[in-house]
């Protein structure tokens, strides 16, 4: 355990003025109610209406790491120490009150959407209230560590999901194979994250829509958190969570259950300049010969000289290697990693296009055609690519006759780092209270800024078999289906969610957005679940 995790509690794991906000409620308060939204998108302004939406991912883990871990009593004399040095009010005898009448356990409600559900939004996903009168301050005191967990992790899912939904369209319009969509964004993200459970975070939150990744942790974290298998070993063996997950992996092994994310034999700089210019060669053929054993492999190609590797070194010295490999079932991923992005991919299509013209194919769409590049040859532009760089890439093929499907992506921090708290336009509010016996409204509505215009009342989101909607809880019609369903309740995580029905829901629920379904399905969730037949411990 890190020193700072060690050190931390829900007391010390929030912004300094919440500690005072105990004696800030009015006497009699009882109940506080608030809830989480994404008010709007940044990536819908710049992408269109049609992507207003949210993909609600990240909630569980925190729940399993942090929410349900009590305090105890160092917990309580260290943060009476720290706030007192620190400046500000402590409420010693309300956390006191929690440990001992119930064990450190926060007593608090917390009902959420299910995971994976993308939903227009305006829309509550989560919403918290406390379960002991005595506890009423603790509703909104847990708003930092809440919204951190539920605002990262949703943010770059729903970017990721938007970027898949942005290269369908060119797939759509230029190409007839749409198997290679899910590998076509592959997550760099892992060194340019700020820590590693960020990265795990992140990571995990890109595979709810891509199979291609190097952030090693989002695969652990996708087992560690979502898979039922390792959560049974874990049980068994609560000491040993190393175990317990070799444990899970083999267990996947033996009953060929694949991983959630995969990645290829790929170079560096590092490997490709260790014999200097003149080596460079012949550690491209040496992948190239690691190809012909049927595998992928991906080559920087830009340490030196790009396009004479391009033109002599691929189009021409080892064509033949090139073909051989694609024959064993193998293929050659050319990457530059150096220039701009537009120029270089259009020009490395034209000259290999050129180059392997007797091979390539055609891609007839109406009446416009696409050049496609062999089975065994494809393109990895994984330098300066974020949303726009991406779009902007994919527009000029199309545009100069190229097939989307020559090309994959990587991305790095532009996935997991080029994000923040307003790019969905996160907030966690209050909505209701319970003052000596009466429910009050709450609301926010500043003539300042009309888009920070909160939701008032108990709230739920329903889904009326066509569409979601946030109501008060007490105005829901017969046929409108709650989503919010509870999660958590006084420490205790409740039920958990398996990886792939996240995964389907995602999927499910972004093709109706996409196609603008209005036919009725009355519970969504049992259908896609009975659909999607999981794989075992996922």
């Amino acid at each position: 355990m890190s020193i700072l995790s060690a050190l931390c509690s829900h007391i010390l794991n929030t912004d300094s003025y919440k500690a005072s906000h105990y004696l800030q409620y009015p006497e009699g308060t009882e109940y506080v109610v608030s809830y989480i939204e994404a008010r709007g998108s940044k990536f819908a302004q710049q992408l269109g209406k049609d992507y207003d939406y949210a993909e609600f991912f990240g909630l569980q883990a925190f729940l399993k790491d942090y929410l349900s871990k009590p305090i105890d009593q160092d917990d309580i004399d260290l943060a009476e120490v720290l706030y007192r040095m620190h400046g500000v009010p402590y409420n010693k005898e309300g956390w006191q009150y929690i440990l001992d009448h119930h064990g450190g356990k926060l007593p608090i409600e917390v009902r959420a959407i299910p995971e994976g559900t993308v939903l227009p939004n305006s829309n509550a996903m989560v919403e918290i209230v406390n379960t002991d009168p005595k506890a009423y301050w603790l509703t909104s005191y847990v708003e930092t560590e809440l919204l951190r967990a539920v605002w990262y992790p949703t943010t770059v899912a729903t970017k990721s999901r938007m970027i898949k939904e942005v290269m369908r369209g060119f797939m759509d319009r230029t190409s007839d194979n749409s198997a290679g969509l899910d590998f076509m964004l592959h997550d760099f993200g892992a060194r340019g994250n700020s820590s590693m459970e960020s990265s795990g975070i992140g990571g995990m939150a890109h595979i709810v829509n891509f199979k291609g990744t190097d952030t090693v942790m989002g695969i652990v974290g996708s087992l560690g958190y979502y898979s039922h298998d390792f959560e049974k070993f874990h049980e068994q063996m609560p000491d040993r969570p190393k175990r317990a997950m070799i444990n899970t992996l083999l267990k996947m092994e033996r009953e060929k259950v694949p991983l959630p994310a995969f990645s290829v034999i790929a170079s560096e700089h590092s490997t490709m300049t260790i014999k200097g210019e003149a080596g460079e060669i012949e550690q491209i053929k040496l992948l190239i010969d690691t190809a012909k054993t049927g595998r992928i492999v991906s080559i920087v190609s830009d340490s030196y000289d790009y396009f004479r590797n391009i033109e002599k070194v691929y189009g021409e010295q080892f064509k033949q290697d090139i073909l051989d490999a694609g024959k064993a079932g193998g293929r050659i991923v050319i990457r530059p990693d150096s220039g701009d992005p537009v120029e270089v991919i259009t020009k490395t299509l034209e000259v290999l296009c050129e180059k392997f013209k007797d091979e390539c194919t055609t891609v007839k769409k109406g009446d416009k055609e696409f050049k496609l590049l062999p089975p065994c040859l494809r393109v990895l532009q994984g330098d300066g690519i974020d949303l726009d760089s991406l779009h902007k890439i994919l527009t000029a093929m199309e545009q100069k006759g190229f097939s989307a499907e020559n090309l994959v992506f990587g991305m790095g921090g532009g996935l997991e780092q080029k994000v923040d708290r307003d790019g969905l336009y996160f907030a966690q509010k209050a909505c209701a209270a319970r003052i000596n016996g009466k429910w009050v409204d709450i609301q926010k509505n500043p003539k300042t800024a009309s888009s920070k215009k909160s939701k008032a009342g108990v709230l739920s989101t329903i889904w009326n078999g066509v569409a979601f909607a946030t109501k008060r809880t007490k105005e829901i019609l017969a046929g409108e289906l709650d989503v919010l369903k509870p999660v958590f309740r006084d420490g205790e995580i409740l039920g958990t969610e398996g990886w792939n029905d996240v995964c389907d829901r995602a999927e499910y629920f972004t093709k109706r957005l996409r196609e603008k379904a209005t036919d009725f399905v009355a519970n969504p969730w049992d259908a896609v679940s009975k659909k999607s037949q999981p794989a075992p411990g996922m």
